[in-house]
């Protein structure tokens, strides 16, 4: 098929006309019922989306959707990448029920702007786009290759992403944390009779363990087996046992691996110099849910001036990982005082 190529470096050097945009037709549209549904670009990009994966056979991860300045008689184009490294270039068939569909979503994002042609960025649960003109120099026309290689999804350069991100984060990595058992069982007998909390017996966690160090590519850390082995949870608060820890720490991961090291990094925030300007990282163990995805974890990756197995605040809501408490026993010691900002939280329920 002469409009589908492997992507590679020399990609940058094509330019517009070596391209090659055959027409395709899209019957993936439902009619449109209503206008002013505020989810008709989503299903306008969903629809795209398996026009283009009926078209070649591939599943899609992202399309570029270029559209003219005069909608009624002038050529769409869609540029698609398509799972093992490929490219595909069509002209979209300009049917009455496609422009229809287009018309509602190029007003949607235009609002009052003047018409002008637009790029469209669409993707699983992703929609945006901008003036062609935002693009300097007219890349889109004129460097059409190196257009294609600036918005390459990260499936396509996924070994060097991984390799940027082990590489950051391989300095900070500290798996031997101290062991301050004694105290954290002095400290969590405390707060269970003060607070009057119920336990949930603790049991075997070593099938548990086997998962996370074959996910993880290290041992589930000692330190937390440790506290464990005191409970498997504790009931109507936000202290998790082993298989919730797991599946937060697995969700967490997933995030970590579909965003870059520059998505990950913030260097517009400031801690205390103790956790790294990160979103979030596979070192951050979390065990206690502040619901709405925030969460407290263990740190097994800290910053210069952090310990390993601090305690650390990160989430939906944070843009980096700030710090709670130096130590477990320290910071278990603050929950029978309700002091610092966990006193924000509604963090247990008495029965």
């Amino acid at each position: 098929m002469r409009n589908r190529i492997a992507f590679s470096e020399h990609v940058e050097q094509m330019k517009w006309e070596d391209f090659h945009f055959d027409v395709m037709p899209v019957n993936t549209l439902p009619p449109l019922e209503d206008p002013e549904d505020i989810d008709n670009s989503f299903t306008f990009c969903d629809a795209l989306l398996d026009a283009f994966k009926e078209a070649t056979g591939k599943e899609v991860l992202k399309i570029l959707f270029i559209s003219p300045e005069d909608i009624s008689n002038s050529k769409y184009f869609g540029i698609a990448y398509l799972e093992d490294k490929e490219i595909f270039t069509a002209e979209i068939e300009n049917t009455s029920l496609f422009n229809e569909w287009f018309t509602v979503v190029d007003e949607r994002t235009s609002r009052n702007e003047i018409t002008t042609s637009k790029v469209y960025f669409f993707g699983a649960n992703s929609f945006s786009c901008q003036p062609i003109s935002n693009f300097k120099n007219n890349m889109v026309f004129d460097k059409t290759g190196v257009f294609i290689s600036k918005e390459i999804p990260n499936e396509f350069i996924a070994e060097k992403l991984t390799k940027e991100k082990a590489d950051f984060i391989a300095p900070f990595i500290q798996l031997d944390a101290e062991s301050r058992f004694e105290k954290v069982v002095q400290q969590f007998v405390q707060l269970v009779h003060t607070k009057g909390l119920t336990i949930i017996p603790p049991k075997n966690n070593d099938a548990i363990y086997s998962e996370f160090e074959a996910a993880a590519g290290y041992p589930f850390p000692t330190i937390i087996k440790e506290f464990l082995t005191l409970h498997n949870g504790v009931q109507n608060s936000a202290i998790m046992g082993a298989e919730k820890i797991f599946q937060e720490w697995k969700d967490w991961q997933r995030i970590y691996n579909d965003w870059t090291q520059k998505e990950l990094l913030d260097t517009y925030s400031t801690n205390e110099g103790k956790t790294l300007l990160m979103y979030t990282t596979p070192y951050w163990i979390p065990f206690f849910d502040l619901q709405n995805g925030n969460f407290l974890a263990f740190d097994f990756a800290p910053d210069k001036k952090g310990t390993a197995g601090q305690i650390i605040r990160f989430g939906a809501d944070q843009e980096i990982g700030y710090i709670q408490a130096d130590s477990l026993d320290l910071f278990l010691a603050s929950l029978m005082d309700d002091e610092g900002d966990i006193q924000d939280y509604e963090w247990f329920r008495s029965e």
